[in-house]
């Protein structure tokens, strides 16, 4: 099972994403199309299952998701306040 964590952050209209304690990285115009990337970024280092993921925005411009790839099924989880938005991508 995979875990991967992105700090996630907002400047000129631009999303970027850095991996927390790792190398990955993306970015995007949109927090729909970052979420996407990060997902196919997370799935190139380990695609070795199903893929679940949470979003949460911490502040207008901040926002950690997480990507859990394997480990059997069973609802999302949340990794910080803000708006929450789960499910499988």
């Amino acid at each position: 099972m995979g875990v991967f964590s992105f700090v996630c952050k907002s400047k000129g209209g631009e999303w970027t994403a850095k991996q927390h304690e790792g190398d990955l990285e993306a970015s995007a115009s949109s927090t729909y199309d970052l979420q996407r990337k990060l997902v196919q970024t997370a799935l190139s280092a380990d695609s070795s299952g199903g893929v679940q993921s949470s979003f949460s925005l911490v502040s207008p411009t901040s926002a950690v998701f997480v990507v859990v790839i394997g480990g059997g099924g069973g609802g999302g989880f949340a990794a910080g306040g803000g708006r929450e938005e789960e499910g499988r991508i």
